[in-house]
This record gives structure tokens, sequence and C-alpha cells, in this order.
């Protein structure tokens, strides 16, 4: 009897998901970004956290690599150089050295590159200044990457 009212069970509640379904909705995906460049100022809040236009930056191809205890003092010779640059950065699938090797967002930042008015890469500034090193993985030979220990 007791086997019987299990089956019961099972079969009605088996009817009540088919009719009604569970009620359970996929996630809705996050939209994917437009591939569109955007101009704007240079705002420096730290080495690690670069601004254009409001939205937070990650220069794609190169990276701070210096010891930690630089970071202060890399962070105000940048913000004193490059603060309030007009720059238009263009994410990483739209024509960067980076397109195919990275992600277009990192975290809660967009992966770009950024030129100057003038047409100069930002990122191989920072890199000819010893400020940033290439990394090789993500643009290839675009940046020279920091010899070992620098």
């Amino acid at each position: 009897m007791l086997a019987f009212i299990a089956l019961a069970f099972a079969g009605g509640f088996l009817f009540i998901v088919i009719n009604n379904g569970t009620n359970i909705r996929a996630p809705t995906p996050k939209p994917v970004a437009a591939l569109t460049s955007f101009d704007g100022k240079l705002t420096v809040q730290s080495i690690d956290d670069l601004r254009v236009a409001g939205r937070k930056i990650v220069l794609c191809g190169v990276a701070f690599t210096k010891p930690q205890s630089m970071r202060a003092m890399v962070t105000e010779a940048v913000r004193r150089d490059y603060q309030g640059l007009a720059l238009t950065c263009k994410p990483v699938g739209a024509g960067t050295p980076c397109d195919g090797n990275v992600a277009p967002e990192f975290r809660d930042a967009v992966v770009v590159q950024c030129l100057t008015l003038g047409g100069t890469d930002l990122a191989a500034k920072l890199v000819e200044t010893g400020i940033l090193c290439g990394q090789p993985a993500q643009a290839g030979s675009t940046y020279k990457a920091c010899a070992p220990g620098s």
C-alpha cells in the first residue's frame, strides 16, 4: 500500500511539473559591450586604476611588474605626466595588438589600446619610460618586455 501511495504521489508531481513548468528561467546573459572606440581624458587613480571618460581601463599588452614598494611613486609620476591627457581608446577585438590573445574585459575594466590625439600609443610611451612592461603573450613584440628582475 505504501508503494502505491508513493507511486501515485510521484505521478501527480510529475504531472504538475510537466503542465505548469518549473518556473525556473535561465539567467539572462550579460550583454556584450559593443566594440566601439571611446574618447576622454585620462584619470589616474593608481597605476592599476586608470580611467578614460569615467570608464575603468586596462591597457592591453602591458603590466606593472615593479616591486610593490614602488607603486605610490610610480602612480605619482604617471599622474603628474599623464593626468588629463586626451585619449581615444579602442577595446580588444576592435583592432588592437591584443586581439585574439586576451578577453575584452578584465574584472571590472575594459581592456583597450589608447592613442593620444597625435597618434602616440599610451602603453608604448609607458613602456618606453620604464613604467610598464610589455607582455609578449598578450601583444607579441608590440611592446618591449622588461628584463627579468627589473
